[in-house]
């Protein structure tokens, strides 16, 4: 396998999150792209950009770096003009030799109200799609 992670998109398995790996700097570990969630107490959250970032390790059994597995995140958030609201969605996990992702997310939201919500959003595989 080479140039990992694998550009693309890659969709959770319960179809709710999408997240598209438009490029990835080896140099530092950023990843850019678009990050979806299908459902948040806004409704859907759509975030652009610099949403990730990955970090190799060293393969024992290949006797080199640059390939699978290793750490990922990848997440992302929003806050309106006149920031009526925040949510932030963030996944942490291991990019796997099959070029899929297996991640834990949780969420965050807090509302000008005064709402404070933080949960779970799991633990989920994510494949290319």
């Amino acid at each position: 396998m080479s140039n990992v992670p694998v550009l693309g998109n890659y969709v959770s398995e319960d179809k709710n999150f999408t997240f598209k790996i438009s490029s990835a700097d080896s140099s530092n570990g950023a990843i850019s792209g678009v990050y979806n969630a299908s459902y948040s107490p806004v409704g859907p959250l759509t975030s652009e950009g610099n949403i990730g970032h990955y970090s190799w390790v060293f393969n024992k059994s290949q006797g080199k770096d640059g390939v699978a597995p290793f750490v990922i995140s990848f997440g992302g958030s929003a806050r309106p003009d006149g920031r009526p609201y925040c949510i932030s969605d963030a996944w942490n996990g291991a990019y796997q030799t099959d070029n899929s992702i297996l991640a834990e997310g949780v969420r965050s939201f807090v509302n000008q109200d005064g709402v404070v919500q933080v949960r779970s959003l799991g633990t989920l595989r994510f494949a290319i799609a």
